[in-house]
C-alpha cells in the first residue's frame, strides 16, 4: 500500500513540474502504456479491465487532438489531428475485433509520434512553441 501510495505521488509530482512538451509526452508514454495492457486484457478475456485501459487511451488522444493549434501549427497540426481521428475510430472498434494486432499497430504509431516530440525536446532551436504545435491551453505555461 505504501509503496502504490509513494508511486501515485512520484506520478502526480512528475506532471505537476513538467514542462508542456514534456506534458505530452508523458501522454503518450501513458496512452502507449494504456494500449499495450489493453491488448494483453484483450487477449486474457479480461474485457472490463482491456475497455477501461481503452477509454483511458481514448480520453488522453482526444485532450490532444482538442488541444491542437491549427493557426500556428499549419500542416503538422492538420495531420496530427487525421493520426489521432484515425487512432480514436480504430479504439472505437476494437472491441469487435478477435484479432488484437491493432494494438500493436496503434503502439507504434504513437511511438513514433512519441519519439518525435521527444527528438523536438532535444532540439532547443526549433520549440514547439516557436511553432504552434504544443496545445493552445498548454502554452502559456512555456
Amino acid at each position: 500500500m505504501v509503496q502504490i501510495q509513494a508511486s501515485n505521488i512520484y506520478h502526480r509530482t512528475a506532471i505537476e513540474t513538467a514542462d508542456p512538451l514534456q506534458l505530452i509526452i508523458l501522454c503518450y508514454d501513458a496512452a502507449i502504456n494504456d494500449l499495450t495492457q489493453a491488448k494483453e486484457l484483450h487477449e486474457r478475456r479480461e474485457m472490463n479491465e482491456a475497455y477501461r485501459k481503452i477509454r483511458h487511451a481514448q480520453d488522453i488522444i482526444t485532450e490532444l487532438l482538442v488541444g491542437l493549434d491549427y493557426e500556428r501549427g499549419g500542416d503538422i497540426a492538420r495531420n496530427l489531428n487525421r493520426l489521432y481521428n484515425f487512432i480514436l475510430r480504430q479504439l472505437i472498434g476494437i472491441n469487435s475485433r478477435g484479432n488484437t494486432a491493432i494494438y500493436t499497430h496503434l503502439v507504434r504509431i504513437l511511438s513514433q509520434l512519441r519519439d518525435s516530440w521527444a527528438a523536438l525536446k532535444l532540439s532547443p532551436a526549433q520549440t514547439p512553441v516557436k511553432t504552434g504545435l504544443l496545445p493552445r491551453n498548454w502554452q502559456a505555461s512555456a
